[in-house]
């Protein structure tokens, strides 16, 4: 059996071994005999003590045993800035929704995003106002997508979701879901200026572009490369 929840398998695992902790004292009564038997039938607390003591000892520590287990499995897969999947998380479960695609014979779409004139951004306005923006867009797109569709941060400014059983026009269809979304964005700059974030976007899908997941990548990144040199805030398919 597969537990998600790390905690609660610890707090399981930290339960089976406190009700397997009283066999340790039918060990000790075969050693001592009726001596120790005599003992525990005149204090019975000791062993209702071991028994649920030990549970909830063993329960608190399996506690804090999965939640340190599951606070490090989620640094490991999601973005520090935005909180987003990282790219770690993204290079690992690509190939395994391409694989799962094909082998159930469905379509795989990526959608490539870019925030336009990032590097202006964080020239005019500092770093600070450039992770702020980049929080924005991170949650926009974290609010915008759908439960089959996964946003990864993928570079600097950039963005990949993998869109699962989905192919070329629906793909676009939710390109322009995220385009618009992103658009709709408010922000001010730190003298108090309203600036409008727009973004590039390329799209790709396996039912278009045969290859591999990294090839389907890379046609998802060559559209986005198009539609900037295009005049970005718009979306380009190869």
């Amino acid at each position: 059996m597969y537990f998600d929840d790390k905690r609660l398998l610890r707090i399981m695992q930290g339960m089976l071994l406190s009700v397997l902790s009283p066999v340790g004292l039918i060990v000790l009564q075969l050693v001592f005999g009726a001596s120790l038997q005599r003992l525990l039938s005149e204090q019975s607390g000791i062993y209702l003590y071991m028994l649920f003591g030990t549970a909830a000892a063993f329960a608190l520590f399996g506690y804090y045993v999965g939640n340190s287990e599951e606070r490090l499995q989620d640094l490991a897969i999601h973005d520090a800035l935005t909180g987003l999947y990282n790219k770690r998380f993204f290079e690992a479960r690509l190939p395994e929704e391409y694989a799962r695609s094909s082998r159930h014979h469905r379509n795989l779409s990526l959608i490539l995003i870019d925030i336009d004139h990032f590097k202006s951004i964080n020239d005019s306005h500092g770093h600070a106002f450039g992770d702020h923006v980049l929080l924005e867009v991170a949650k926009t797109l974290a609010q915008t997508a759908r439960k089959d569709e996964s946003v990864a941060r993928v570079g600097g400014e950039e963005f990949c979701i993998i869109l699962t059983d989905c192919g070329e026009k629906s793909a676009l269809v939710a390109a322009e879901r995220f385009q618009s979304a992103i658009r709709a964005i408010r922000v001010k700059t730190p003298e108090g200026e309203p600036l409008p974030i727009t973004a590039s976007s390329g799209v790709a899908s396996s039912e278009t572009s045969p290859g591999n997941e990294w090839q389907l990548y890379q046609v998802a990144d060559a559209a986005m490369y198009r539609a900037k040199k295009a005049g970005r805030d718009q979306i380009a398919i190869v």
